[in-house]
């Protein structure tokens, strides 16, 4: 299987990697500027959970047409870039893609999927990677943490062969794959739980644990899940109060975790606030509601951030 991976951030350079390992597919990297001259020089340097790995995959700079041409023939280009650039990216790689290539998105977020449909003209698969984090740390250089686990399916409901045959190469990867015909709900589930740590993380610098277990910060956390779960109805998914503390109690029991808008505050990288808080903006401005603890930390850190566009 010929798979290629647009954005090569952290969970990109992870797909690739364990993808690569496999032997079952040919793999390449999507990526630009210094991360990706340097993965092109001198390889993927990948620590998971402490265990160190060189890599070296192809790279095709993003800038460059005659690099792009190369994508011809592809049967699978999944999109893990920040949700901030699925459109731009997606309208600079759409020239390329063959008509018979599947897409698919590995993003935060519940509007990728629509996005690509429209801009490819053809059905996309929808999955979330959970239960880990995976950052950049330097040029080249990627760290990851935690227990490697997706959910797959046709969105936004459906579950087909092809995801199925992506499934089985994922789980020989390595990774705990799980089949969902409903994956836009498995999406607003975990932007319920993004909502609830990104901004916070993103304004306090402390871990889940920390923000968990801490009353005051716990309180945040709650409302800004609810908050998301109220909006996800614009889009006809519906949590129950118990849904949405079951959340709560999934990210208070795991290991602690660095929430990404926390990492990219961190290294001074544009914050995912358009996929994530604005997406919750968004649905409550067409339901009529208020979500005011959302809203408060989403403008404050646009704020110190900016759009990140």
């Amino acid at each position: 299987m010929r798979i290629a991976i647009a954005g090569a951030g952290g969970i990109g350079c992870l797909l690739g990697a364990r993808l690569a390992a496999t032997s079952a597919a040919d793999v390449v990297l999507l990526a630009r500027g210094e991360h990706a001259t340097r993965l092109a020089g001198h390889g993927l340097l990948l620590d998971l959970n402490g265990d160190r790995q060189l890599h070296r995959l192809p790279v095709l700079d993003t800038g460059s047409d005659a690099e792009l041409a190369q994508l011809a023939g592809c049967d699978w280009l999944l999109f893990a870039c920040k949700s901030q650039h699925t459109q731009r990216l997606a309208g600079r790689l759409r020239p390329y893609v063959g008509g018979d290539c599947r897409l698919g998105s590995l993003q935060n977020g519940v509007d990728n999927e629509p996005v690509l449909a429209k801009i490819f003209d053809r059905p996309v698969m929808g999955g979330l990677m959970r239960k880990f984090f995976a950052h950049i740390t330097a040029p080249g250089e990627v760290e990851v943490r935690g227990v490697l686990e997706a959910v797959l399916g046709d969105y936004p409901t459906g579950c087909n062969q092809d995801v199925t045959a992506l499934a089985e190469l994922l789980s020989l990867s390595g990774i705990t794959v799980l089949l969902s015909d409903d994956i836009r709900r498995e999406l607003w589930r975990k932007l319920v739980l993004n909502n609830g740590c990104n901004p916070l993380a993103a304004v306090t610098f402390l871990d889940t644990q920390r923000m968990a277990n801490d009353p005051d910060m716990a309180w945040v956390m709650r409302n800004l899940m609810r908050e998301a779960g109220a909006a996800a109805a614009a889009d006809d998914v519906e949590f129950s109060p118990h849904e949405l503390d079951a959340v709560f109690q999934w990210i208070k029991g795991i290991d602690p975790i660095k929430p990404s808008m926390q990492a990219d505050a961190e290294r001074g990288k544009p914050l995912e606030l358009d996929g994530i808080t604005g997406a919750i903006l968004r649905r409550a401005g067409q339901l009529g509601i208020e979500v005011p603890v959302t809203a408060t930390l989403h403008h404050i850190l646009m704020g110190k951030y900016g759009s990140g566009d």
